[in-house]
């Protein structure tokens, strides 16, 4: 095995204890007596949209394109928070902190990016040569 792909294998690992790790977060976060789930709203929503933009920057440069996955995934685990504020009439700002402070969030969200980094590197890999 050389270093290239040790390299893959290690994100790939990273990957997964990432989204173990969220996983966990959410699970142990949730209040089934209030149906609170917030923690897998985050996922759904995150990984939704790293799908949906992961197909438009598979060409695009690595590092270019690792910065779109990061800002996808950030948006992603957002999102599913910001519409369960309008419809239940809660302000943005006051469901994000609750959701921090309460629902895991605060676990969920940097685990979420951190995996999806992880696994973007595990499945590009950066063409040798190909440097401007």
């Amino acid at each position: 095995m050389n270093r290239r792909q040790l390299g893959r294998v290690g994100a790939a690992a990273g990957a997964a204890a990432a989204f173990l790790w969220a996983a966990r977060s959410a699970q142990s976060a949730s209040m089934p007596e209030f149906k609170v789930y917030d923690g897998f709203w985050m996922m759904l929503g995150a990984a939704i949209a790293v799908t949906l933009v992961a197909p438009l920057v598979w060409r695009w440069p690595r590092e270019r394109s690792l910065l779109v996955v990061v800002v996808a995934a950030g948006l992603g685990s957002i999102i599913p928070l910001a519409i369960s504020a309008m419809t239940h009439g809660l302000p943005l700002m006051a469901r994000l902190r609750g959701s921090w402070m309460l629902a895991g969030a605060d676990m969920v969200g940097p685990a979420l990016v951190i995996g999806f980094v992880c696994l973007w590197l595990a499945l590009r890999d950066e063409v040798p040569g190909r440097r401007p």
